[in-house]
Formats: structure tokens, sequence, C-alpha cells
């Protein structure tokens, strides 16, 4: 009598343990999205650290081709780089601000801006800012950016990517030259530095990508759309920069070619409710 109590109750024993660890288990495999690796920030470092150096920034440019035909002159990107130092101070001085990380990519997929074009005539263009998605995951984006790309068709690059979380990872400086739209114009706008290349915004233009969610990964027209956390913190970003919203434009709106889409089901109202908000209250913890 005694064996067989004993044998029921390593069997009840192992029955609870089985539950725990199935339940576990369905908890870490349900925190993970599909086919995605977690976000690796081991090379990551706070926007807020007091001994922040943007990582992607420590390499020299490539000197320029000694070509009298190709009269350009490199900008240091002070007005972009000012701009980044004002939400940067804002980020530091609030309490409720989206986390914020500066995550190194391959110096192949980013380049300077320049005061003249390829004719070198001065340009003067003020910034402008895209929106793009992902199409694939965070990781996976940064895999490809993280790749040299010695090509110029294979470059590309944004200045910010938001995540489903809503946390930011800072990719490209300010000061520099994001490759996230090629042959593209906003309006009559348009720059180009590359005699081989289609004049494009890079040269003017902030890149911010928000990361597409699970089920959008695909080349169709719509999905689900982002989520709550990316509308607040894309809204905190571009509201912090003081840019009027008449030079907030899409991938797709500025795209020549007609074949880009993104970023897809993107939601202006909810994304001009939050900047408002955030516009008057850039501290404020704000709720749906």
């Amino acid at each position: 009598m005694l064996r067989r109590f004993r044998g029921l109750r390593l069997m009840i024993s192992l029955a609870i343990a089985t539950v725990v660890v199935l339940s576990l288990w369905s908890v870490m495999i349900g925190s993970i999205p599909s086919g995605d690796r977690p976000l690796d920030l081991s090379q990551a470092v706070s926007i807020d650290d007091p001994q922040f150096d943007p990582p992607t920034d420590s390499s020299p440019s490539p000197p320029l081709p000694e070509n009298t035909l190709l009269p350009l002159q490199r900008s240091d990107g002070a007005p972009y780089e000012r701009l980044f130092a004002q939400v940067r101070q804002v980020h530091q001085q609030c309490l409720f601000t989206p986390p914020w990380y500066s995550v190194p990519i391959d110096r192949t997929n980013f380049g300077d801006r320049y005061r003249t074009d390829v004719r070198g005539q001065v340009v003067d263009n003020a910034p402008l800012i895209v929106l793009h998605e992902t199409v694939a995951s965070a990781q996976s984006t940064l895999d490809f950016f993280q790749t040299p790309h010695p090509r110029d068709e294979d470059q590309a690059s944004y200045h910010e990517l938001i995540t489903l979380r809503g946390w930011l990872l800072h990719l490209v400086p300010w000061s520099k030259r994001a490759y996230g739209a090629g042959n593209s114009v906003f309006g009559r706008e348009t720059v180009q530095t590359n005699l081989r290349l289609a004049p494009s915004v890079n040269n003017f233009a902030l890149h911010f990508s928000l990361e597409t969610p699970p089920e959008g990964r695909h080349n169709g027209s719509t999905h689900a759309g982002y989520t709550d956390a990316q509308y607040r913190t894309l809204a905190w970003l571009v509201a912090q920069t003081g840019i009027d919203l008449q030079r907030v434009t899409t991938h797709a709106a500025v795209d020549r070619s007609g074949e880009r889409m993104d970023p897809r089901s993107f939601d202006w109202a909810t994304f001009n409710r939050y900047w408002q908000a955030y516009r008057d209250r850039p501290c404020g913890d704000i709720r749906g």
C-alpha cells in the first residue's frame, strides 16, 4: 500500500512538472514571432550614455575620386546633426520616452551628404522625413545592413528603425546619407550625387522605418498594420524634430519606379493624433 502511494505521488509530481515545463515553453514560443530570431543588441550603445559616440561614424569617409567631371563637395551635415542633438536632449530629459539604442552597421551601407550635386550646383534642400517599413524582422534587417555591400546597387539603410515593441534603433548618423530611396523625388526636389545612379531624395532625407509585423512579411499591398507602440514612438520622434508635417512623406510617395508601397496599411489618423499630443507634451505619458 505504501509503495502504491509513493508511486502515485511520483506520477502526480511528474504530471505537475510536465505542465509547468509546457507552460513555460508556450510562453517562450509565444513571445517570439514565428520565424524570427531574438533581436541582438550585444553591440548596441544607449543613446543616453554620456560617452555616446555613434559606432557607425567612427571610420573615415573614403576619398572622392579625382575627377573634375564630378565636382562634388561634401557637407558636414551640421543641420541634421543639430536636429539629432535636439531630439536626443529631449530624450535624456524626459521620463516617458522610448528605449533608444545605437547599433553599428557596415560603412558601405551609408555615405556622406553633399553641398553640391554632380554638376557642381549648390543644393540646400530643407530636411525631409521619409517613412518606410522593413518587410522583414528587425534582426533580419540589421543582418542585411551589417553585411558589406561594395556594389552601389545593393546598398541600403535607414537612419532609425522602430521595432514592434516601439524601441528605436539608431543605425546611421543623421549627418550622413542613408540609402533609403533610390530614383526618388519629393515634388520637384531631388539631388543626383552619382552619375551612374538616378537622382534621389537621400541627400536631404531622414529615413525612419517601422518593423513589419510577422503576418505582413509578403509582397501584398496591405497587412494588419503596426503596433500602437510603433505609432507612439514614430510620432514622438517626428514631433521632436520640429520638421513640418508637410515634409513628412512615405517611400511609396517619393518612389519614381512605382514599385514601392511602404509603409503599407499606415494609419495617418493614429500617427497625427499622437504627433499632436507629443508636439504639445514632449515628456507626456500619452495614453491611447
